[in-house]
């Protein structure tokens, strides 16, 4: 199955100069040339280098604790996998606070992506006692045809983790 993303041109398209040659002069000539190539089949880099976790505290079934995601990620984004006990993919609605081996659990208020190779961005919220989204960030998700992989960083305070199914 072919899948493709569409791109604006202008980060589709990259402008190169070639020269033309004729019989006695050599004219440069400005061509567009793709600069992302999309075989049949291929999926994005991230679907193939990603960080695997299987932690099964940070799925919705566990209690609260005092898990801190800050110290997994940073403030530049990591492609993630959830598999095993820690689910395979974020809440998908406000999760209860003192959940997920957290205080404030985190959950995502987006859509997935339907279509294999493409990739969405949505706002991960966190839960806090009489707050649903007292804190938020964005999160992309591609879609790795059967399998979802997660660009996260790191939440913007301490008490707070991404919560699984």
């Amino acid at each position: 199955m072919t899948t493709s993303r569409l791109l604006s041109t202008s980060r589709l398209l990259s402008t190169s100069r070639v020269l033309s040659t004729s019989k006695n002069s050599i004219t440069p000539v400005t061509m567009t040339m793709p600069t992302v190539v999309t075989s049949p089949g291929q999926f994005p880099s991230q679907c193939s280098t990603y960080m695997m976790i299987t932690d099964k505290t940070r799925h919705y079934s566990q209690p609260g604790h005092i898990g801190c995601d800050n110290v997994i990620f940073k403030n530049t984004s990591t492609w993630v996998r959830f598999s095993s006990g820690a689910g395979t993919r974020l809440a998908p609605g406000p999760a209860q606070p003192h959940r997920c081996g957290t205080q404030g659990a985190g959950w995502y208020s987006g859509s997935y992506p339907s279509k294999a190779g493409a990739t969405t961005a949505g706002t991960v919220c966190y839960s806090w006692p009489a707050k649903t989204c007292q804190w938020n960030n964005t999160v992309a998700i591609t879609n790795c045809n059967g399998y979802y992989v997660f660009a996260l960083r790191a939440p913007p305070a301490c008490y707070l983790r991404y919560c699984t199914i």
